[in-house]
């Protein structure tokens, strides 16, 4: 056999509210230090495992009870609140202070895999709810939004 002088592993982890990063890639680097390093170690003496994080964002938990998520479920009709396993930038601008919350047309029982769409239907209730977002922020009104 021949055994490569090294080996480049890269790998991305997208982290749910309450997931500390630092702590999984802890977890990850002491699961290989103790199962994988000694088993590569008997193969190769000068073996060796590191880990560099490049980059991560946060995840976002968003508050369902905050005066944007009441207007959000004003404008789209709905007042269903829930967290998803994927990735979002929105978590970077929520530990910023920037009230955050994702919201859009479709679902990911359609999406991010093979032939994904998103119906006319959705299409057009996003439509609406964006129609009373513009006309919302046009206004001016008396009082401020309970």
């Amino acid at each position: 056999n021949i055994v490569p002088q090294s080996c480049r592993f890269d790998f991305e982890i997208r982290y749910l509210p309450g997931m500390r990063p630092e702590a999984v890639t802890e977890a990850l680097a002491a699961y290989a230090r103790r199962q994988l390093l000694p088993e590569m170690r008997r193969v190769g003496s000068g073996s060796d495992i590191q880990f560099q994080l490049l980059s991560h964002y946060p995840p976002l938990l968003s508050d369902p009870q905050s005066d944007f998520a009441r207007w959000l479920s004003q404008w789209c009709g709905s007042d269903r609140f829930s967290t998803v396993a994927f990735g979002t930038e929105g978590g970077l601008f929520d530990e910023m202070g920037v009230a955050t919350l994702v919201c859009g047309p479709g679902s990911m029982a359609q999406g991010h895999k093979a032939d994904e769409y998103i119906s006319i239907a959705q299409t057009e209730r996003c439509m609406t709810m964006l129609r009373q977002l513009c006309a919302w922020m046009r206004a001016e009104p008396a009082e401020p939004l309970t």
